[in-house]
């Protein structure tokens, strides 16, 4: 039986300590309330809610959501309602700072006027949604760190968008080789979904554009690691898209020390004739650190004399790769609960 267990521990540390990467929560919001927020603007065109309950525009459930969390309740975002102007806005956690290899993951809606995007010639449809790491809690636009936004109409040329230290990456550093939703790339990826039933005024319209994440819950992952920034979307299946991976030739480099940063913004003059259904919602904010160095068990008490039966031996647990120290650590440790002994191989005479 103790043989048994031993392999069994042994199987499941090898298991974990080949795993590429794991992460350790650091921080996490569900939106549900401004306190503990700051908030920077281009202008005063804008409008923040923390605590949105969505539902109220038939928008299901964030995908990663948790038990307890309060429910359909997210932070609303709304720009250039009235001055027909150049907005963006930037909302950060006050007094978080987060360094080394980390991400920033958050869930995210885009809602736009159909009607206009498909009889008005999208004035006033394009906005964007997204957010960053290495945040400087002062830039109200595209500031330092590593950063991407996304439109949810499909309205631009560069409808995915990604940045390093403010700077625009090319289409040809995008994963996909370009930034255009359209792209079979993004397409094949997003399909076009149509409005929520429960907005009735919007109905009547088709699914809008695939490539393009409007009316649909994606996930954005940015993380920093080794030096190295990648962007992930992800669907509630999740399933995964990169969208860019930069520096890692050196020639993009970026601040990831920093706080995280969620923006949205609106880069154009034009407004939808329906400025209440043109928003972003974001929900469950979460900073986890990649790979945490794990500290090691404390030694075991020893083993009572004549204590155990049968072979096993931590000593013949084969290599474990980089976390092999604190896992065999923990095999020690649970070795000497076990009653196990630690004993070379006998050998017949």
């Amino acid at each position: 039986m103790q043989r048994f267990r031993i392999a069994a521990l042994a199987a499941l540390a090898l298991a974990w300590g080949s795993s590429p990467s794991f992460a350790q929560e650091l921080y996490r919001d569900q939106m549900s309330s401004g306190a503990g927020w700051g908030l920077n603007a281009s202008s005063l065109d804008y409008i923040a809610t923390f605590g949105y309950d969505y539902s109220a525009d038939a928008i299901p459930e964030a995908p990663n959501s948790r038990v307890g969390d309060t429910a359909t309740s997210g932070l609303k975002m709304q720009a250039n309602l009235v001055d027909g102007a150049y907005s963006v806005f930037t909302v950060y956690p006050i007094g978080q700072s987060f360094s080394g290899d980390y991400m920033l993951r958050f869930d995210a809606w885009m809602n736009y006027d159909a009607d206009e995007r498909i009889n008005g010639g999208s004035n006033g449809t394009t906005e964007f949604l997204g957010g960053g790491i290495g945040y400087d809690d002062s830039s109200a636009d595209i500031g330092p760190g590593a950063q991407v936004l996304a439109t949810g109409d499909g309205g631009s040329g560069s409808d995915w968008r990604a940045f390093a230290e403010g700077a625009f990456l090319d289409a040809a550093e995008m994963t996909g080789l370009s930034r255009n939703g359209t792209d079979l790339y993004y397409a094949d990826f997003l399909p076009g979904v149509a409005p929520p039933a429960g907005q009735v005024a919007q109905t009547a319209f088709p699914a809008g554009t695939a490539g393009s994440p409007g009316f649909q819950w994606i996930t954005f992952e940015i993380r920093s690691e080794g030096g190295v920034a990648s962007v992930f979307i992800e669907r509630p299946d999740t399933a995964r898209l990169e969208i860019a991976e930069f520096n890692g030739d050196g020639l993009r480099p970026y601040t990831s020390d920093g706080n995280i940063s969620l923006v949205y913004a609106d880069f154009f003059s034009s407004i939808s004739p329906a400025p209440a259904i043109m928003f972003g919602l974001i929900d469950n904010v979460v900073v986890s650190q990649i790979n945490p160095v794990l500290a090691p068990p404390p030694a075991p008490p020893p083993a009572a004399p004549g204590s155990g039966s049968g072979s096993a031996t931590v000593e013949e647990i084969p290599a474990l790769g980089p976390l092999g120290p604190a896992l065999v650590a923990l095999l020690t440790a649970l070795s000497g609960a076990l009653g196990v002994r630690r004993k070379q191989r006998l050998h017949p005479d």
